[in-house]
């Protein structure tokens, strides 16, 4: 059996070493991951994530983290977005200091629209998240990520647990870094094995006590 505590401490501790940060500075930089579980956002805040995760999905980190104040200069209010047409998805293009990717700034838009709709239905896009109870079950949790997999654009795949994760759903991002540190610890025997990682990280967190966000930030590092 697996002591997923132990393992986790000393991948802590590695990371600790090699940052040659303090405690206090590891805990400053870090920590803040510890909290991320239970929080309450606005319309708002859950459509930038959600137009964030589809920038980042597939794409290189560091350049969407340069770009984001461009992109939420175009994709910051649901309601703006969902009455865009193909003419603000071209002039959007032709920004010099925007990502250039059309199939990504329609999905944008697509996904406002679809956004909107959710919102007038339930009055908060939270009240919808919050109307499938995914922290009560697996099960549920399941079947939240279905329903975004199904109703949003680039949520698919390894995405739709970057988007749960940073909503502080009890799931991580099985990327591949993810996987193949997993794989190498025999935790599972391949890179194909999405949900079996995010199972995994489930049981990180609960023999650590600690939010799955802060493992997977740890392992990810």
């Amino acid at each position: 059996m697996n002591d997923y505590k132990k393992i986790f401490e000393k991948v802590e501790d590695t990371l600790r070493e090699k940052s040659f940060l303090s405690q206090t500075e590891f805990d400053n930089k870090y920590g803040h991951f510890k909290r991320i579980e239970n929080i309450k956002r606005t319309d708002e805040q859950l459509f930038e994530i959600v137009t964030m995760t589809v920038f980042y999905s597939g794409f290189s980190s560091a350049i969407v983290d340069r770009k984001k104040d461009k992109i939420l200069s175009y994709f910051s209010s649901y309601e703006t977005t969902s009455q865009y047409t193909e003419n603000e998805s071209v002039k959007i293009l032709t920004d010099f200091d925007m990502i250039k990717n059309k199939k990504r700034i329609d999905s944008c838009i697509a996904n406002a629209k679809t956004f909107k709709c959710i919102v007038d239905e339930h009055h908060s896009f939270q009240a919808y998240l919050d109307s499938f109870e995914a922290n009560s079950s697996f099960e549920n949790l399941l079947l939240l990520k279905e329903e975004l997999e199904y109703r949003f654009e680039y949520l698919g795949g390894t995405t739709v647990y970057h988007f749960l994760m940073d909503l502080g759903y009890k799931v991580l991002k099985p990327d591949r870094v993810l996987i193949r540190i997993f794989k190498r610890l025999g935790l599972i025997e391949s890179e194909t094995q999405l949900f079996k990682t995010v199972i995994q990280g489930r049981k990180f967190a609960e023999a650590t006590g600690l939010p799955i966000r802060y493992i997977d930030i740890i392992f990810a590092k």
